[in-house]
């Protein structure tokens, strides 16, 4: 009897852990990541699958952040290196408060879009944090995997909730560009990715545009208020600069009760995001 107490206790502590992240997201605000973002800020970007993952004994000296977490080793088979060094696998030990995601992304062999670096770009859900990268120390760098295509929901049993979740998590495949379009699955997603990081083969800054509500929807859940990152370069400029002369390349999208505060809003977000480029030197 204790011991089937003990399972039903952990199952549920295990959903829990799976519905409280978005529950406690709900009352924030949620900054979507573009793909050129991500090509742009990251230091390294790969597509492959996670094929190991485990807890292991740490006896270095850690961070304050890494510390907040337990060290894993996970190990990722890179089938595409858009970024960084070629290498066939790479060897990651991280700081994880949670497991449930990673753990169904390797058991199902799910493709990943895993980018890392200095900058932590996601919070939904969050970047996890480095503690070595192929046997080097990777002290202050993020790493996010990114699921880019919708993963099948079992019709019951307990990998229903997480595979849910995963699909909310990740937008179902869907994705903002740096042109303010919205893209669906991996090949879309990753042509943009492979040509951005190809154009642009130094890290750039990333500059936030915060946007309606409304519009944060056409791609995912937006919480309380919504934004886009967009990696700072010419075609971002050019951009912005279209979006401030009409306003419409986005109010025309949407349906809103309060056109006047959305236009008012994104006249002002648009000058705030443009005042960037003057700061960074002009690009």
């Amino acid at each position: 009897m204790a011991q089937t107490i003990s399972r039903v206790l952990r199952a549920a502590f295990g959903l829990l852990l799976v519905i409280v992240p978005c529950s406690a997201s709900a009352q924030v605000g949620r900054i979507f990541v573009s793909a050129e973002a991500y090509a742009g800020v990251s230091r390294v970007v790969f597509v492959g699958k996670i094929v190991e993952l485990q807890r292991v004994d740490y006896e270095k000296p850690l961070t304050f952040t890494q510390k907040i977490g337990k060290p894993h080793r996970l190990v990722f088979e890179v089938g595409e290196t858009i970024r960084g060094d070629e290498v066939r696998r790479l060897d990651l030990v991280l700081s994880l408060q949670s497991t449930h995601y990673l753990e169904y992304m390797r058991d199902h062999a799910v493709q990943i879009m895993l980018v890392g670096g200095p900058t932590r770009l996601d919070s939904f859900p969050g970047a996890e944090v480095g503690i070595e990268e192929r046997g080097k120390r990777a002290d202050d760098q993020w790493y996010q995997f990114r699921v880019l295509d919708p993963v099948e929901v079992p019709g019951s049993g307990p990998e229903r909730a997480i595979a849910s979740q995963i699909n909310t998590y990740y937008d179902s495949g869907r994705m903002f560009t740096g042109g303010l379009e919205v893209v669906v699955g991996s090949k879309e997603i990753l042509k943009r990715v492979r040509d951005f990081a190809k154009s642009h083969p130094e890290t750039t800054l990333s500059v936030m545009l915060r946007v309606p509500n409304e519009f944060g929807a056409l791609c995912g859940a937006p919480n309380a208020y919504c934004g886009i990152t967009l990696p700072v370069c010419p075609e971002t400029k050019a951009t912005l600069i279209a979006l401030k002369a009409n306003l419409g390349l986005i109010l025309r999208r949407i349906e809103s009760r309060d056109e006047a505060y959305n236009r008012s809003l994104l006249a002002t977000e648009v000058d705030k995001a443009l005042a960037q480029f003057a700061v960074d030197g002009g690009k």
